[in-house]
């Protein structure tokens, strides 16, 4: 679980950065289309409005101002179109008019900006420098984390398991010997008497002698002495 919440982030904020880099991109394709096409049409400034943006990193706080036209213009064909456009230059202001550029039959994507225009060239450029690091660094951090945070949490993973099975197995009391030790003398020595010595008298009484009385005496003396 952990995981997914730990790739899922900085892979959304990835497809963000790459769709902002796509915008650019055709932003930029557009413009130069618009600028290369030759067909030019008088545009009239209806209204602009001005974007304040506020970025805050600690105790420090940035702010960008966007100007914003609202442009009407009518094409050879007669059709009448509005459209706004971001970036323009801050001395046209409501009811002038000035030339707008568009493709060959595509006059939505007229553009007032002026063929060329650094200003808005470095921005695109400047934007899609930022954004390549940006998306760079989070498929750097889904690399990282999927090569030694998943490395580190598997290797602590099989840890905790042979520990685990180290605590539950059965302990073996060692087994009694069943012989003797390897090594140990199985028997007498080799140079040990098998026999009596020499000199050793070999007449010895074996059994029980043969002329023992096998009876009870019969009788009992009679002549005691008499009392005095």
């Amino acid at each position: 679980m952990f995981d997914v919440f730990a790739l899922a982030l900085p892979s959304l904020l990835a497809v963000g950065g790459i769709s902002a880099m796509i915008w650019a991109v055709v932003r930029l394709r557009r413009l130069r289309s618009a600028w290369r096409s030759g067909l030019t049409a008088h545009a009239v400034c209806l209204r602009s409005y001005a974007t304040t943006r506020t970025r805050r990193s600690g105790p420090h706080r940035s702010s960008s101002t966007t100007l914003t036209h609202l442009y009407e213009f009518t094409t050879p064909e007669g059709q009448t179109l509005r459209f706004e456009e971001s970036g323009g230059p801050s001395s046209v202001v409501p009811g002038d008019t000035v030339p707008v550029r568009y493709p060959a039959g595509r006059p939505d994507r007229a553009t007032a900006i002026p063929p060329g225009d650094s200003k808005t060239l470095v921005g695109i450029g400047v934007l899609l420098a930022f954004l390549t690091v940006f998306v760079t660094a989070c498929v750097g951090f889904g690399v990282f984390y999927l090569t030694v945070f998943g490395g580190l949490k598997d290797k602590a993973k099989d840890v905790i398991e042979r520990s685990e099975d180290g605590v539950n197995a059965p302990a073996h009391s060692p087994s009694a010997p069943t012989g003797p030790p390897d090594g140990f003398p199985t028997g007498p020595p080799k140079d040990f008497p098998t026999g009596p010595p020499e000199g050793f008298p070999s007449d010895l009484p074996t059994g029980m002698p043969t002329d023992l009385p096998t009876g009870f005496p019969t009788g009992f003396p009679s002549g005691f002495p008499g009392g005095r």
